[in-house]
């Protein structure tokens, strides 16, 4: 598949050039986003959604319940609907879990000393957490309660919930609570195939396999098993069944965040890299994925913040690739602005 054709599918999937109705859909669609930066992860169902949704809609979602950030793969956070984590860990937790080296039944105590707390619809905040920890004698600082923290959130124990408040326009925390028992559907792994082709097909094995950190044997397994659903597009590149190949809108201008899933979530990321190269784009050799601007499906610059832009509620500034113009980047850039603001 040449890069134009695949540039206009993965679009229309990532939402970007056919957007969802609200930010819950988006989230459900894209199955999970990278959100260790949680300003980034909210942007990244916020520019994946029609009209003009602020970060107090995405924040709403997290205080009812529908939304939770967690663990989920690769030992990185990542936004999911709450009562589609278990189909995410019963692919990914074990593996998780066996890198993080903790004994189980070590953490079978911190996960009782935690529910115990939670039970009944309770909450706590990172540091009250890391004081049950404490208190159970199963943890005595911050980084080991962090550790165990994202270990029960493998174990699909706990979730990062409802944002904590602040006199800040944006909060950054998060309370720790209980997710509630939701059986995992059948076949695991075939049904996780489907939903990243959803989010981000056309794919391959070696795509998925990277974006959910499993074994390139687990994934083609997954690919063979989901072939009731998926379609060869051509050898080796999958896409969702039925799927419209055309493209439905004239080329997109977006601001993607830090870490976005239309950069990140896939082995081969040149297709879409543009003129830009992994020494601009990343990921850098601290792990960090710059936040971009797309035009037609492939990168045309960076983005980022002046130094004082942020305290002022300014809009960001982009710096663009050699001969790339600068139409509608001001627009995407100020819908962002406009995103943060809404949270004031």
């Amino acid at each position: 598949m040449d890069a134009t054709a695949l540039r206009a599918r993965r679009l229309r999937a990532h939402l970007l050039s056919a957007p969802a109705a609200s930010p819950l859909d988006a989230a459900r669609h894209m199955r999970a986003v990278q959100a260790q930066d949680f300003g980034a992860g909210r942007w990244a169902l916020g520019v994946r959604t029609a009209a003009d949704p602020t970060v107090r809609d995405v924040d709403a979602l997290f205080d009812d319940g529908s939304l939770v950030r967690s663990w989920t793969q690769r030992g990185t956070l990542h936004i999911v609907p709450a009562d589609g984590v278990a189909g995410i860990l019963a692919v990914t937790g074990a593996r998780q879990l066996r890198a993080t080296g903790m004994d189980a039944a070590f953490l079978d105590r911190a996960e009782g000393a935690v529910r115990a707390e939670l039970a009944g619809g309770g909450r706590l905040t990172r540091a009250e957490f890391a004081a049950v920890l404490a208190g159970a004698g199963v943890s005595d600082s911050a980084p080991a309660s962090t550790r165990i923290l994202a270990a029960l959130s493998m174990r699909a124990a706990v979730a990062l919930g409802p944002v904590v408040p602040t006199e800040a326009a944006v909060t950054r925390d998060q309370f720790v609570v209980e997710l509630p028992p939701v059986p995992p559907p059948v076949d695991p792994p075939s049904a996780l195939f489907v939903d990243y082709l959803r989010g981000h097909g056309p794919a391959t094995p070696a795509d998925f396999a990277w974006w959910a950190g499993v074994p390139l044997g687990t994934a083609r397994a997954a690919a063979d098993a989901a072939a009731d659903r998926v379609e060869r597009v051509e050898d080796g590149v999958f896409d969702l069944a039925g799927r419209d190949a055309a493209s439905r809108s004239a080329p997109v201008t977006a601001a993607l965040p830090a870490f976005d899933e239309y950069v990140l979530s896939y082995a081969d990321r040149a297709p879409i890299l543009g003129a830009g190269d992994r020494t601009t784009v990343g990921p850098l050799a601290n792990g960090m994925v710059r936040p971009v601007v797309v035009r037609g499906g492939a990168v045309v610059g960076t983005w980022a913040f002046g130094a004082d832009a942020r305290a002022r509620g300014g809009a960001p500034s982009a710096t663009l690739f050699a001969g790339e113009s600068d139409a509608g980047v001001a627009a995407a850039l100020e819908r962002h602005r406009r995103f943060v603001a809404g949270g004031a």
